[in-house]
């Protein structure tokens, strides 16, 4: 899901929320509908952002997934969420969560049960997505096995 593509921007602004009906619209911009079991990428442009802007405190000032998303993930039954910044909008504004705990994250990760990927590289993806018009195709991730480990660094490869 290209966001700042939906937007006609090279970037999401930091703080940028991501609403259901911006998920909507993709799905609609790109003639996709998304079903139980699929992965679901989020760019929001942060690369892009990096090159034009330089560092920021992503944790005070990064676009990303509101957390109204959360149900909306549940509707479709996602298998894992992936973006290239940590998916939850930051601030994440919501009450509760201080300091701001990613409360995507923990929806997705612990009511849902589905796996999240953190910081890809997705604008490679987007540019041959873009250049074939077509936003769905096969990933492939392999975490390494690591015993008692919550996470680990993986590759993950787009086969169209």
């Amino acid at each position: 899901m290209d966001l700042p593509r939906l937007f006609g921007v090279e970037y999401l602004k930091g703080r940028r929320a991501i609403y259901p009906e911006d998920l909507d619209a993709w799905e609609k911009k790109a003639g996709i509908n998304v079903q139980s079991g699929d992965v679901i990428l989020i760019r929001t442009g942060r690369w892009a952002r990096y090159k034009a802007e330089g560092e920021w405190d992503a944790l005070k000032d990064s676009s990303g997934l509101d957390a109204s998303c959360t149900p909306w993930l549940k509707k479709r039954d996602i298998a894992v969420l992936g973006s290239d910044l940590a998916s939850d909008v930051m601030p994440s504004g919501v009450e509760g969560t201080e300091p701001d705990f990613l409360p995507v994250h923990l929806i997705t990760i612990v009511a849902m049960g589905a796996p999240i990927l953190d910081n890809c590289d997705l604008e490679a993806l987007s540019e041959a997505a873009a250049a074939r018009g077509r936003w769905t195709f096969l990933l492939t991730v392999g975490p390494l096995a690591v015993e008692g480990g919550t996470g680990s660094p993986v590759n993950p490869i787009a086969t169209f």
